[in-house]
Parts: C-alpha cells; structure tokens; sequence
C-alpha cells in the first residue's frame, strides 16, 4: 500500500508531525512517503495514484492557508483514496479540517479522517502567545504520544469524526481574526529588514511562496504572501520584523526542524 503525505510548514510544526507519522506508517506499513506542498505549487495539476494520501498543514485564523487551498484545488487522483487531514495549531483548530473537507469534496472525494495536533504557537501578536520551554515541550510530548493512535487509525482506513469545531460563532472568528491580521495589523505589507540584515538571503531561500527578493541594497516583500512566518522566525540575525510590534518578541522554530528543511520545502 502506498501513502502519500502532502504537508506545508511555516516554522516545523507541522513537518514534524507529518515526518513522525510518515515514520510509524513505513515502519508497520511499508511506504510513506512525504511531499511538500510549496514544491509542487508551479504545476497546474498534481495527480496521485496513492492508496492513501494526506494533507497537512497549520491552522491559520481557524482556517487553511491559502497556499493550502490552491493546492488542493489542483489535485486530480486516479481512483478513490482513503484522505486524512493533519492540523496542527497553537491552542483551537476551529473549523480548518471541516473546511478541508470542502474542498475535497470540490474535487469529487471524501475525507475519511482529520487529526488536530496542538503544537506551540508561532503568531507574533500584541502578547506573546508561544509560552516558555517547558509548556512547549509539553505539547511536543503530548503530540508525539498520539502518533501510534492517528497511525493505526490510517492504517486501518477507519472513517473517524473530523476533530475541531465548525460552529458559526468559531466560523465569524475566523473572519474577524484574518481581517485583524491582514488588514488592521497588515502583516504581509509591514514585513521589513532592519539593520541587523546582513543580506544572507535566508528569508529569500525558506520563503514557501517565493515572496521575497533580497538584492544587493534592501528586502523586498511581495504580494503573495501567505502569513506563515518563516521568515520573521528562521531570519538568524533576527533582523526581519512586522511593523513595530515584533521588537524584542522570541522567535521560535521547531527544534527538530532545521532551515535546510525549510528550504528543501520550497524546492527548486
């Protein structure tokens, strides 16, 4: 049997968790293998002819990000696979898997099971919301405990309740969040490099969406950028910063992840 796991990360969470699953499945499976999902996104269309195929990826203002949501719209499979969706969050995954299955079922298959993984924050926001070492390491314990569960669950094609919450009132927070941080906060347009840059073109090389272009004089940001925060955190001077509320916060990668993973994600 063949699974195949799709997974788009912004700072490791997710990669980490989809690595540790990929892991257990192969080890009593067989083959799993992993693709990211940014590596793919300049084809038109993405067909599979896996047995099993999963899509993972972090839960953005209780939603999908959009890198995600274009990717699916481009899946074509060849029969009909038993799909699983991982979410990996800070605290609530809202209604993202059950969104998920939408598209899904856009694409004329069903979503058979969907995993929510509650991993340490990434969101630099007016309060630090990614907590010290210990409550992380508490989550990342925590998450690898369920892999042998969420493992035996696919392997066995069980159909399993999608974890999370789509009620209305989750659904309006979802809107009211992603205005706040696009269009309040504007996140994508207040992206800069300070002083500290020496122009190591880190933030270029991780950027999933290829959004940013580092020359010889300055940064620059474009207008595609899907708020995931790879390059705020895997910036090694920390000299990438949102506005004037990101002075002086912690940055935070997952520590089994490192920027050649993050790179490699975006291919070539």
């Amino acid at each position: 049997m063949k699974t195949v796991i799709w997974y788009f990360t912004g700072t490791g969470n997710t990669l980490a968790v989809a690595r540790a699953l990929a892991q257990e499945l192969s080890r009593q499976h067989g083959d799993a293998g992993l693709v990211p999902i940014p590596s793919l996104m300049h084809q038109d269309t993405v067909i599979t002819d896996a047995d099993a195929v999963g899509i993972a990826f972090p839960v953005y203002f209780f939603t999908i990000p959009d890198i995600v949501q274009k990717f699916v719209r481009k899946l074509r499979f060849t029969g009909t696979p038993y799909i699983f969706g991982i979410a990996t969050c800070g605290e609530q995954p809202g209604g993202a898997l059950f969104d998920l299955k939408s598209r899904i079922e856009e694409r004329g298959q069903s979503l058979g099971a969907g995993f929510v993984f509650v991993m340490p924050e990434n969101f630099i926001g007016p309060v630090d919301l990614m907590g010290d070492a210990g409550h992380r390491q508490e989550k990342y314990v925590t998450a690898e405990s369920r892999i042998p569960a969420v493992a035996a669950c696919i392997r066995e094609r069980k159909q399993a309740a999608l974890e999370g919450n789509d009620s209305a009132l989750l659904r309006i927070g979802r809107i009211i969040t992603g205005a706040v941080a696009t269009r309040l906060y504007k996140t994508p347009r207040r992206f800069h490099a300070t002083e500290r840059c020496n122009r190591c073109r880190t933030c270029e090389r991780i950027c999933p969406t290829r959004n940013i272009m580092v020359e010889k004089d300055s940064v620059c940001w474009g207008k595609n950028c899907t708020q995931c925060y790879a390059c705020i955190h895997g910036c090694p001077q920390g000299a990438v910063e949102i506005g004037g509320r990101t002075a002086g916060k912690p940055r935070y990668r997952h520590p089994d992840i490192t920027l050649a993973d993050m790179e490699a994600q975006r291919g070539v």
